[in-house]
């Protein structure tokens, strides 16, 4: 199998370095509009890579880097720039297709592009990353439990900071592309699904969460795509929501800049530098740092890295299921977001994935066979037992 990986940054770099171990792989292109990038990330790579510098703005470039791999892994973002042209190229190419869109508004779009990618006879999955990705394979999990689901949380920490500090190094005079789709899905509005139907809704809205044997903790919603294809899947799901893990403090500071920004004030860019710049003025200030550890206290108990909860019913009881994993894989942000999605062309390349269409993963992916893959690259904070991957919970309420 031939791969093409677009975009040699963090995620890109974990995924190429991380597909070029698998014996499916037989030749692997890494693709990036800057030259010394896409070289540094094939030469850690190995003998199967080349290095190709390609802008994929460039259409007839682009498609011409298509013909030639059977897969492309496409790590450019922010997706609301280029999910959809980077898709469509695919699929006019015939090429199978997976990446880690994490924008509901173009993952709308790329669905809606299943019927053509059908007549090309090509598969491909949008979202296979941490969230979405992982976070759409435990929500599976959990909605397989439930007759019934009246609410379906999906959620990821950043209370931490550890995932959010490793994205925020600046880039020149930018921020990264993940700060960037970060701000454009904490202000205006987002897509959400509400009341069994699809609604703009604004983000950042608190929402009070009981994760069995954890505790109760205030969240924050943000745009996401999980709350508008798990519907899709499971047409149970009345209400579904994705949210932030986020001290209560910074939840705040985060709502002040939203708001600047659909004033007029500052744009979704200047936003993202701006944040960036704070964050990085933080690190390394003993104050900051302190007063963070302050507030953290009172935010609530600990909540997973990444999970998801449903309440509904159970033969006519309510009951809540949650699912989370015990480990991550190492490299921060990177290594959640690029690992899973060199794991989901590993089943691809093994015939474990079927059909042809634009997918959500947990529409084609079986969680069982992701998990059973993907816990080999989970040692943080320690190794786990095989099969034991996966936390889930099943209470009666």
């Amino acid at each position: 199998m031939k791969v093409l990986v677009l975009g040699a940054g963090g995620m890109g770099e974990t995924a190429a370095k991380t597909v070029a171990g698998f014996d499916e792989v037989t030749h692997l292109i890494v693709a990036d509009r800057d030259t010394k990038s896409a070289e540094n990330c094939a030469t850690h790579c190995g003998p199967k890579a080349s290095a190709l510098t390609l802008d994929v703005t460039d259409v007839v470039v682009l498609k011409t880097a298509l013909s030639q791999a059977d897969v492309v892994l496409n790590c450019v973002g922010p997706f609301f720039r280029f999910g959809v042209p980077i898709l469509t190229a695919a699929i006019e190419s015939g090429t199978d297709y997976l990446d880690i869109c994490d924008d509901p508004e173009p993952t709308l779009e790329m669905l809606d592009l299943d019927a053509t990618a059908q007549a090309n006879n090509v598969l491909a999955i949008i979202g296979m990353g941490a969230s979405p990705g992982i976070s759409n394979l435990l929500a599976a999990k959990a909605c397989a439990f439930l007759d019934t689901i009246g609410e379906l949380i999906t959620g990821w920490n950043l209370d931490d900071g550890t995932d959010m500090e490793a994205e925020t190094s600046l880039q020149g005079n930018d921020a990264s592309a993940a700060v960037v789709h970060w701000m454009e899905q904490c202000s205006g509005t987002v897509q959400s699904w509400v009341a069994n139907e699809l609604k703009a809704v604004k983000p950042l809205q608190p929402l009070k969460v009981d994760y069995p044997g954890i505790g109760k903790r205030t969240l924050w919603t943000v745009g996401h795509p999980e709350p508008v294809t798990l519907p899709r899947t499971f047409p149970n799901i009345s209400n579904t929501s994705n949210a932030m893990v986020l001290g209560t403090l910074d939840a705040f500071a985060l709502r002040e800049l939203a708001g600047r920004i659909d004033a007029g004030a500052l744009t979704v860019e200047e936003a993202a530098l701006e944040i960036t710049k704070a964050i990085t003025t933080s690190r390394h200030s003993v104050f900051q740092r302190a007063l963070g550890w302050v507030a953290s206290k009172f935010s609530g108990p600990a909540f997973p890295s990444i999970f998801a909860l449903a309440n509904g019913e159970k033969e006519s009881h309510p009951h809540v299921a949650a699912a989370t994993i015990r480990a991550m894989p190492t490299g921060g942000m990177a290594g959640a977001t690029g690992i899973p999605l060199a794991i989901g062309l590993k089943l691809l390349a093994q015939g474990k994935i079927k059909g042809k269409g634009v997918f959500a993963p947990e529409a084609v992916i079986n969680p069982d066979v992701f998990f059973s893959e993907f816990e080999g690259f989970c040692t943080l904070p320690a190794p786990v037992a095989p099969g034991t991957l996966v936390d889930f919970r099943l209470h009666r309420r």
